[in-house]
């Protein structure tokens, strides 16, 4: 009984699994953008106040 239950359930997750794993590494990714995005950002604004003296 209980081997049955394990088949099954090995059946049904290992399939998706491939999709799982590349939906988490474009969450990765994005992160990493995010996070470059921000660091461009503040650049971006601490050299608008020393040009334009804000």
């Amino acid at each position: 009984m209980e081997t049955e239950i394990i088949a099954i359930l090995l059946g049904a997750v290992l399939p998706i699994y491939p999709i799982l794993y590349a939906i988490h590494q474009r969450i990765g990714r994005y992160d990493e953008v995010v996070e470059e995005f921000k660091r461009l950002r503040q650049e971006h604004e601490q050299w608008r106040d020393t040009y334009h003296g804000l």
